[in-house]
């Protein structure tokens, strides 16, 4: 009795958990433009933030507790709020990748990509701070990376 007890009580909280996640990259953007009133200035450049980890940390991810989910997602939320206005998409994770050929076939994407985001930065130097103590780097797995590209502006784009 005690076990379903026990299992009963954590449904809830692992409920709460997995809807905080859903709801937190909204909210960071939310409450960033309503503290500055508007969304972040388009000058500067873009950075594409790419997230790169092992299938095993991603399933480490989907097996964790409601409370570590929760301690997660709290360092995600210092860190998007660090970033302020220069967060142009908190992106999300990524799963099931695909790799298209000029033939039409596909094939399973082979480079454990796990995530992007999308901030708004003066120059390297500039993203390179705003990336420092980054969440996906501060040790939650050891082989997670970040992989960092500045866009290109289009001309009549």
């Amino acid at each position: 009795m005690a076990k379903s007890a026990k299992k009963a009580a954590r449904k809830p909280a692992k409920k709460a958990a997995k809807k905080a996640v859903k709801k937190t990259p909204k909210k960071v953007a939310k409450k960033a433009v309503k503290q500055s009133g508007k969304p972040a200035p388009l000058s500067g450049k873009k950075f594409l933030i790419i997230y790169h980890a092992p299938m095993d940390a991603m399933a480490q991810t989907v097996n964790a507790s409601p409370e570590e989910m929760a301690e997660g997602m709290a360092q995600w939320r210092a860190w998007a709020e660090r970033v302020g206005r220069k967060m142009v998409d908190l992106g999300a994770p990524l799963v099931n990748g695909k790799k298209l050929n000029s033939r039409g076939s596909t094939t399973p994407s082979t480079k454990e990509v796990s995530g992007y985001s999308v901030l708004n930065a003066e120059d390297w130097e500039d993203v390179m701070r705003l990336l420092e103590g980054h969440p996906h780097i501060s040790g939650w797995h050891p082989d997670a990376t970040i992989e960092v590209h500045e866009t290109m502006l289009i001309p009549g784009m």
